[in-house]
């Protein structure tokens, strides 16, 4: 075996034109994939991070049963006794921070201007550090007890300026209506039209006030990363079997999920035309390779050298052509990556309504990918042409010039 792997390697160098050819092909395509992916990996964890640190942490706890069904009166199943609770979650490991919410319907008013909207008593002392993707193009984070940030498009519907005061009006859980003066803190663009036209936050204190009630309806979490949540749902039912934990990508399934699902069958289909065009590209340099030294095959043959033998040879050639060039295309992916190190301006993908900044995150395993499977498809499409070649007759072989 050490035999034909030395003989391999040296054939590799008799003809350097050639072997460089099929370099760069392998090369070229191993770099290809290896920038897509962490390109794509860049746009999906740009997804993720959005996702987390501008709305729903890594998940939020909700009381059992309560999320996605709709209610007459949500707030009799909202959590009572929060306080305990939430030392029950801050006791589960995993978790670094809670965030109590209530979410509500209310209607804002400024002037002659009334809107209908959505927003969360929050404690801003605790969100304002994690929650940070909120994109604030006026203004900053709520500071103040009677303060309130709003949505770009909730704002400008409105005409409310960062300093300038509006009023909430809402139903309290009792049937009455209720309403509380706010000034505005900050007007923020998440980037998606739906919250930016409807949504706005304010402390939390003033939001129980206004519904006049002293429950929350959820908690937000901040864990040690996406890959303990399994620990943490596990904790967090042990402490306390009347709480359902929720993972982000359920609670953002349409924004999130689906577009992570959207991506990454986008990806597998083009690696898989990239894979082909290395395969092809291969297919078509060995075969023209072969092709000339059929001369040479025959000359082993005839010297008593074994069909399988010689398959072996060759097989081992395109091999170490596959991960030579697997490994070329590694520094090539390298250079472009520190080339492109500022990140790339994307334009507004569907269902989004500003750019994004995506940078480029390639992880070991894209690396064993791009190795591997440029590799795989040079041993591949190198077989055809070997069996061709092979299958011929000595007196054949001897006539090739």
């Amino acid at each position: 075996m050490n035999d034909l792997l030395k003989l391999s390697w040296r054939n590799l160098f008799r003809n350097p034109r050639r072997t460089l050819a099929s370099l760069i092909t392998v090369g070229l395509g191993a770099a290809g994939l290896l920038i897509y992916q962490g390109f794509n990996t860049g746009i999906m964890n740009q997804y993720r991070e959005n996702t987390i640190h501008g709305h729903y942490g890594y998940g939020q706890v909700f009381p059992k049963g309560y999320h996605g069904k709709v209610l007459e009166k949500p707030w009799e199943a909202w959590i009572t006794n929060w306080t305990e609770v939430e030392k029950q979650l801050k006791s589960v490991s995993a978790i670094n921070e809670v965030f109590p919410r209530v979410t509500f319907y209310s209607f804002l008013v400024k002037g002659g201007v009334t809107l209908g909207g959505k927003g969360d008593g929050i404690i801003p002392e605790r969100e304002n550090k994690f929650f940070n993707q909120l994109n604030f193009i006026a203004g900053g984070d709520i500071q103040g007890d009677d303060e309130v940030i709003l949505g770009k498009g909730l704002a400008e519907s409105l005409d409310a300026k960062v300093g300038e005061t509006i009023t909430l009006l809402s139903q309290t859980i009792n049937g009455q209506l209720n309403g509380v003066d706010a000034k505005v803190a900050g007007v923020f663009h998440i980037g998606i039209k739906k919250v930016d036209d409807t949504y706005f936050r304010l402390n939390l204190k003033a939001a129980q006030g206004l519904l006049n009630t002293d429950r929350i309806e959820s908690f937000s979490l901040d864990t040690k990363g996406v890959e303990y949540w399994d620990e943490v749902a596990q904790g967090i039912v042990e402490k306390n079997p009347n709480l359902e934990p929720i993972r982000f990508e359920i609670l953002d399934k349409v924004y999130y999920q689906n577009s992570v699902d959207f991506l990454a069958a986008q990806f597998a289909f083009i690696r898989s035309i990239i894979l082909l065009i290395v395969a092809l590209g291969i297919f078509n340099t060995i075969a023209v390779g072969l092709l000339e030294r059929g001369g040479e095959v025959g000359a082993l043959r005839a010297n008593g050298e074994s069909r399988s033998r010689l398959f072996k040879i060759f097989m081992f050639e395109s091999a170490f052509v596959g991960v030579l060039g697997g490994m070329l295309g590694v520094v090539i992916a390298f250079i472009m990556w520190g080339m492109l190190s500022k990140g790339i301006p994307m334009p507004p993908g569907p269902g989004i309504t500003r750019q994004y900044l995506i940078f480029l995150e390639i992880k070991p395993s894209h690396l064993i990918q791009a190795l591997l499977l440029p590799a795989i498809a040079a041993v591949v499409s190198s077989l055809w042409p070997i069996y061709k070649l092979l299958r011929k007759s000595i007196p054949e072989l001897l006539r090739t010039t």
